[in-house]
């Protein structure tokens, strides 16, 4: 019998090859050529900077919701691990996530996985709530270029109503009627829900949200601005505030292998509808891609350094 996740892996991998030959068909791949040889380099070296930021804003809250369950996470190992999961999820998607593996690291020394991998998960989804935030917020301001659009419109209803479901659902995890739905699932996985539920104090609920709004605003915002910038785009900003949030949702959907071909297909689908290229949309999802897999190098020494040191042990 097939594993559950080898099959889960092929539907993956099949959305991908569907959606990377769906854009080999379609794109004029002549003209994003032609975006990557007059790209702005100063612009791109922006844009890096601005993603580099954003990892250090995620870094910070990170250890700030590691400090909350009890854990001494030194900024530098903060640092260390991010950027081992990192290169996890961009060149070893198959093997092992990089979420899993932060979460191995943070609790290895007490054993405390489930609260360390509760961390991950709640950083997690507070930058789920930001970006839905963000998405819905600016989708206002710029009512008649985004939700006048049916779309858009169907996507803002749907995560207006996943917002609220789910931000109600952890701030009231410590009552009775969540309790018991809670109540239904294995024991182990009740015991993940309990540590997930000591995240209920509203003032850090709060204040991690409004960080995770600044990761996603420089993080997401101004990193693919300054890209679209650097590639001659004239970006209407308030929509593509709007605009990129969704993106950014969509291409984060656990729908093909590190969401290859998804997030493409995305960049390519959305912002055209805002008026801007399809050809520079999808030329600034490859060049992010690429600038965010660059990064992710950076933590190749300390995964292999890790690898090293448990074969080692296990030896």
């Amino acid at each position: 019998m097939i594993p559950k996740k080898k099959i889960l892996f092929l539907l993956k991998l099949a959305v991908t090859s569907g959606l990377v030959a769906l854009l080999i068909e379609k794109v004029d791949w002549t003209a994003i050529g032609e975006k990557f040889s007059e790209a702005s380099l100063p612009l791109v070296l922006a844009a890096f900077a601005f993603y580099v930021i954003g990892m250090l804003i995620s870094v910070g809250r990170w250890r700030v919701t590691a400090r909350f369950k009890k854990f001494d996470l030194p900024f530098a190992d903060a640092v260390r691990f991010h950027l081992a999961g990192l290169f996890i999820n961009n060149f070893l998607p198959s093997f092992l996530g990089g979420d899993a593996y932060r979460s191995y690291l943070l609790g290895r020394e007490d054993k405390r996985y489930a609260a360390a991998t509760s961390t991950v998960i709640f950083v997690r989804f507070v930058g789920l709530w930001a970006t839905i935030a963000l998405f819905l917020a600016f989708g206002f301001l710029s009512y008649g270029t985004v939700f006048s659009q049916p779309m858009f419109s169907l996507f803002g209803l749907g995560l207006g109503i996943f917002f609220v479901f789910d931000v109600l659902l952890t701030l009231f995890s410590d009552r009775a009627p969540v309790q018991r739905l809670f109540s239904i699932f294995p024991k182990k996985l009740q015991g993940f829900f309990r540590e997930i539920g000591g995240y209920t104090d509203r003032n850090f609920l709060w204040e991690s949200f409004l960080v995770s709004l600044a990761f996603s605003f420089v993080g997401v915002g101004l990193f693919n601005l300054a890209l679209f910038s650097a590639f001659g785009e004239s970006v209407p900003v308030i929509p593509y505030l709007s605009v990129v949030f969704l993106t950014s949702f969509v291409s984060s959907l656990p729908l093909s292998v590190n969401n290859i071909g998804l997030k493409e297909w995305a960049y390519y689908t959305f912002f055209p509808l805002i008026g801007i290229s399809p050809e520079a949309a999808l030329a600034v999802a490859l060049l992010g891609r690429f600038l965010q897999m660059f990064a992710s190098l950076f933590g190749a020494r300390s995964f292999f350094k890790e690898k090293k040191r448990r074969l080692a042990e296990n030896g």
